[in-house]
């Protein structure tokens, strides 16, 4: 029954969210085109959504974020608040690579697009190289992204294998790569349900890793990055 109540609740306030910052999201995009406004309202989008549904988020290791520089953050993916954690409480501006479907969807769709989130299509090969070609572009502009190299989010919190997207990226752009271990929301809701059981979530950030590598390094980054991950989870 708490279960029902808090599902409930959860898409009562993310209807509402939607409707009211994602109107002020498209509208601050007209008086800043760079994006940075319209996702500052997105962040406290999503830190409203955690609040107000009772998922505390404890962020550690703030001091391993690159304050300097864009960054890609490569982290594990246990559950949907994953996305409201990471995109609420890291301080730094965010540019999402999300499937095209998801901007088709009323308010929220339209505030992803004036944040200048990136539309990827993975059943288009043209379109996901285009993807992958503006994700470099946003990174060299200044802009960090997340990414979940998993793919996909863990069925039992498990953490799967890594593909090598997040390492092309750090490559092409330059740009080092910051390990984040996220705990907890894989049990807020478990994948194939949507029923909410509110909880805690932790959130860690580990030292950067630099990409400056040669051409057979790449795997190895990743599997240090993921070896660290694995670490920080037990």
């Amino acid at each position: 029954m708490t279960s029902f109540y808090h599902t409930i609740k959860f898409w009562v306030l993310i209807i509402f969210l939607s409707f009211s910052l994602g109107t002020i999201a498209v509208i601050a995009r007209l008086f800043d085109s760079s994006g940075d406004s319209s996702h500052n309202i997105a962040r406290l989008w999503c830190r409203l959504l955690c609040k107000w549904n009772g998922v505390k988020v404890q962020i550690t290791g703030l001091e391993n974020m690159l304050t300097d520089q864009p960054q890609i953050f490569v982290s594990n993916h246990q559950g949907y608040f994953d996305i409201f954690a990471l995109s609420g409480y890291l301080p730094v501006q965010i540019r999402w690579v999300a499937k095209s479907s998801l901007f088709k969807i009323p308010f929220m769709g339209w505030a992803m697009k004036a944040a200048g989130y990136i539309q990827v299509t993975r059943s288009d090969r043209k379109k996901s190289y285009q993807a992958f070609i503006e994700t470099v572009e946003k990174v060299k502009e200044g802009c960090s992204i997340i990414i979940f190299p998993e793919g996909t989010r863990s069925e039992d919190g498990t953490l799967g294998p890594f593909k090598k997207g997040s390492n092309l990226i750090a490559n092409r752009s330059n740009s080092p790569m910051v390990p984040v271990t996220i705990k907890g929301s894989s049990d807020i809701i478990k994948k194939g349900s949507f029923l909410i059981n509110p909880g805690p979530i932790e959130i860690i950030l580990s030292p950067a890793v630099t990409t400056h590598l040669q051409k057979n390094d790449g795997e190895d980054i990743l599997n240090s990055i993921r070896n660290t991950i694995l670490e920080n989870q037990r």
